[in-house]
């Protein structure tokens, strides 16, 4: 008789820590979905927060050399630590726009100016995707090994459907990478900043080509 009750005892124990693990798991699942949500919720706040900010940013605008100013102000002030620099298509070679950057000064524009090749800034405008460094290596930056060993970078581009109209350059410290979510929250604003930058453009004679020798705008 005492053998007999042993077993059901053990078969009990064995049910009720058979369903505490199941309870477990459960739990544990549960947490993870609350918190993977908060993230996506967090990040879906942080993306509209940068929009808003950033549309406030260019709305007083009425001029482009003002728009890209503050596109760059804003993306700085954003993305800590950060560089922007915009390039833009002309009909003759490119326009490149620049901030103040590194507050050490180590990218200068006329570092960008040697990097990007014309066929390589024509490319990266035609893309519909964000491009890290790796990739723009592979594309053909010619960037000098050593510096390109202390960036985080990636290239943002501001084209549609295969019209292609430039880019923005996102660079700081390889200490501090850029973060995914850092470049998702201006791709989110690409688009927006596409349609000012048309509404602005001006004639190709008033645009400042890079091989122009003029001085940064």
């Amino acid at each position: 008789m005492g053998t007999r009750h042993h077993k059901r005892a053990l078969k009990v124990i064995r049910h009720l820590r058979s369903q505490q693990d199941i309870q477990g798991r459960k739990i544990d699942i549960l947490c993870s979905d609350m918190v993977s949500a908060h993230i996506q919720f967090a990040q879906k706040q942080s993306r509209m927060n940068f929009a808003v900010s950033f549309y406030e940013s260019i709305l007083g605008c009425t001029d482009r050399e003002t728009l890209l100013d503050s596109t760059i102000r804003c993306i700085e002030a954003n993305v800590l630590d950060a560089g922007c620099a915009v390039f833009l298509l002309a009909e003759e070679g490119f326009s490149l726009h620049t901030g103040e950057g590194f507050s050490s000064g180590d990218i200068e524009k006329t570092h960008l100016q040697d990097w990007f090749a014309q066929p390589l800034i024509d490319q990266i405008s035609q893309m519909n995707r964000i491009c890290s460094l790796e990739q723009l290596l592979r594309m053909g930056l010619q960037g000098p090994p050593a510096m390109m060993k202390t960036l985080s970078a990636a290239a943002v581009p501001l084209g549609r459907f295969g019209h292609g109209l430039g880019f923005l350059f996102i660079y700081r410290h390889a200490e501090h990478p850029l973060m995914s979510e850092e470049l998702s929250r201006i791709a989110a604003v690409s688009a927006g900043l596409r349609e000012a930058i048309v509404r602005f453009r001006q004639p190709s004679l008033d645009i400042e080509t890079a091989d122009s020798g003029q001085s940064g705008l």
